[in-house]
């Protein structure tokens, strides 16, 4: 009896979701109307991978490796921004060279960003001063020029197709009170000289309910096979799942805007997958949210902590994308984070251990 009402109960829970689904608008794909959509607050990262490789990063001359971000993987390299310096590591964690070496505070210059043109093994860096910057992977400048476009901020970077393309803030008067000033992002083609060869504006893509565009921060650009897209984690998550499986419909049938010079051009509240769909969000008091759609087994992480290391047992992780596609992830831990079994093989204790996952496998 108490399994039969176990799936009563189940079954009444799906007929709520579904009823609060339609009375939203949503229409959810044949798929998940004849399976349970599970839904989990907590989880492992065996839960979404079957192997996490760590790399020891080696120190280099300029000091060890602390803060990194915007780690990019291509092949056996490994690239990342740590105190203001671009290093380049093999996939062994081996310390190779320093790109954009000349560009430090000491002349009150900063690496504001960069991206990867992964078929010439070449890499375009934007300094603070608008200037960017052609480099190889052995480090040495190619070319460099300013960049004379009037935007406000540059918010996101990628090398796709042949083409740089950017997504930037430009400051327009607003029509009913013209001494104040509104945020228009716009997402532009150019070639590798940065001559505008496209734009349009960006637009809040489709999830089957109205949403208010309110100069959400592009976090990053990235691709799929319909195109170029942008992702801005949201601060309201509250909608995420049902966003999620809306727009996990529509991607049976690509919809391209008429008016986009090449496929999409939208702005994303989650990173698209193969099979995970994922979002890294900022929520309220500083707090963050991992959320993971798992398209194959139809389950839901909603993860206040984020995924828990089940392989080497470094506590909760904050997975960030190592490549445009989303098909490998990484976190990184360093010194106290790190069980004594991984400091007793380390150098130093405050060396950095870069982790690696592939969790659409």
């Amino acid at each position: 009896n108490r399994i039969v009402n176990m799936k009563k109960g189940c079954f009444l829970l799906l007929v709520l979701l579904s009823l609060i689904y339609g009375y939203q608008g949503y229409k959810v794909v044949d798929t998940y109307v004849n399976d349970e959509i599970k839904i989990k607050t907590s989880g492992k990262l065996s839960d979404i991978t079957e192997k996490v490789i760590p790399v020891l990063l080696e120190t280099p001359d300029t000091g060890i490796v602390r803060h990194a971000r915007h780690i990019r993987k291509d092949g056996n390299h490994l690239f990342m921004l740590s105190d203001n310096r671009l290093l380049h590591f093999d996939i062994h964690g081996n310390f190779i060279n320093q790109i954009a070496s000349d560009i430090h505070e000491e002349n009150d210059v900063f690496i504001a960003g960069y991206v990867l043109d992964t078929n010439a093994d070449q890499l375009f860096v934007i300094d603070s001063q608008r200037n960017i910057g052609k480099y190889d992977y052995d480090g040495n400048r190619i070319s460099q020029s300013p960049i004379r476009h009037p935007w406000h901020t540059l918010s996101a970077m990628v090398f796709h197709n042949g083409y740089i393309w950017a997504t930037a803030e430009t400051l327009v008067k607003a029509e009913d009170t013209p001494d104040s000033y509104l945020i228009k992002n716009e997402l532009f083609q150019l070639d590798t000289d940065m001559n505008i060869l496209s734009k349009q504006t960006l637009r809040i893509a489709d999830t089957g309910r109205e949403r208010l565009f309110s100069g959400s921060c592009i976090s990053e650009l990235l691709v799929d096979e319909e195109g170029v897209y942008a992702y801005s984690p949201p601060s309201h998550t509250e909608h995420l799942l049902k966003d999620t499986l809306y727009l996990a419909e529509r991607k049976k049938i690509p919809y391209l805007y008429p008016d986009g010079p090449s496929g999409m051009a939208c702005i994303y509240p989650v990173r698209k997958g193969q099979r995970h769909t994922m979002s890294m969000c900022n929520r309220p008091a500083g707090k963050k949210l991992t959320f993971c759609f798992d398209h194959e087994n139809l389950t839901a992480y909603i993860l206040p902590e984020g995924f828990k290391d089940d392989f080497f047992g470094t506590g909760h992780t904050n997975l960030h994308p190592m490549d445009i596609y989303n098909k490998s992830y990484c976190f990184i831990k360093s010194g106290k984070d790190l069980p004594k079994n991984i400091l007793k093989n380390m150098v130093n204790e405050e060396q950095t251990i870069l982790f690696i996952l592939n969790p659409n496998a």
